[in-house]
């Protein structure tokens, strides 16, 4: 065979397989169109049952992670993870308007690309730079969703305090029923050492944020709970976390803050591995034991994807 021959013949090949690959993405496309019709039916239903937030985000998470441990080697996990976050954002859209507003006071480009990494660049979004505005455009019912970063360096005492990382004091006084409902990003990246991190990667390591909505607390198959607490200034950190150990409650704090005009009260965020609700008896234990904490819960999202 000629080299001319030869050349023709890979040609030929690859045309076959290229038009394989064109059946499979028709058929890729025909059973995204059988699923959103099937989404329309799911959404009828859940008008019907005068639900007014479609998002069930315990069966999203489900869903991820059992298609993730169902895939092989042959496609990244990472990829699956993305690619269904758009397919299940397209179905929310699909069901309902969906519009975000992002608490982003220092106007952080970074959270802005997380949202829409996890959601879809579909989806409108709004920037604020007032926690109270977040949850004024929810009460108006121009958006559906808020988004807030959960505070960093809980233990550092060099680091300046930052007053508009204390959101979730706001959060847990609202009278809306605002809870939180998933973490941003839900995919956690396993490293031996952090020096492994490109500085990109660390600088999207360290971002956690948090989704708000007016919706009831959905269980998913691994959860933690975003929990705030009153407690007195007589009473130490470690006093507080030898509570919640008590009542089987594995508890790290996020933050605390001393305010001027609350005299001799702590508020603390804390996150504990688990689904947890203030009617459960490990919660109602924990308001009882000598140290008296007010506590709320203020949300859950589903454990992190780790890759």
């Amino acid at each position: 065979m000629t080299e001319n021959q030869q050349n023709k013949s890979q040609e030929t090949a690859l045309q076959a397989l290229r038009q394989d690959i064109d059946k499979i993405d028709d058929q890729i496309l025909s059973l995204l169109k059988k699923r959103m019709q099937v989404i329309a039916k799911v959404g009828e239903l859940k008008k019907n049952n005068q639900e007014k937030f479609f998002i069930r985000s315990n069966r999203e998470a489900d869903m991820i992670k059992n298609l993730v441990a169902k895939a092989d080697s042959t496609f990244p996990k990472s990829a699956i993870i993305s690619i269904w976050r758009k397919i299940i954002t397209a179905a929310n859209m699909h069901e309902q308007q969906l519009r975000i507003a992002i608490h982003n006071p220092k106007n952080i480009s970074d959270y802005e690309y997380l949202v829409k990494e996890y959601y879809s660049d579909a989806v409108p979004i709004l920037n604020l730079d007032s926690s109270t505005n977040v949850v004024a455009e929810i009460e108006k019912g121009e958006v559906q969703i808020g988004i807030f970063a959960l505070p960093k360096d809980a233990e550092d005492s060099h680091r300046k305090e930052d007053s508009s990382e204390n959101w979730w004091i706001g959060l847990a006084n609202n009278r809306l029923g605002l809870k939180v409902f998933a973490r941003i990003p839900m995919v956690q990246k396993m490293v031996q050492n952090i020096s492994e991190f490109s500085a990109y990667e660390k600088n999207f390591d360290a971002i956690h944020l948090v989704a708000v909505a007016i919706k009831k607390a959905e269980k998913s198959s691994s959860d933690n709970s975003l929990i705030y607490v009153e407690l007195s200034s007589e009473f130490s950190k470690s006093q507080l976390l030898s509570a919640f150990k008590e009542q089987g409650i594995s508890a790290k704090i996020l933050k605390s803050v001393k305010m001027q005009q609350v005299d001799g009260i702590v508020f603390y965020l804390l996150e504990c591995e688990g689904f947890f609700e203030e009617e459960d008896e490990a919660v109602k234990a924990l308001k009882k034991t000598k140290i008296k904490p007010y506590v709320k819960v203020l949300g859950h999202y589903a454990t992190a994807v780790i890759l």
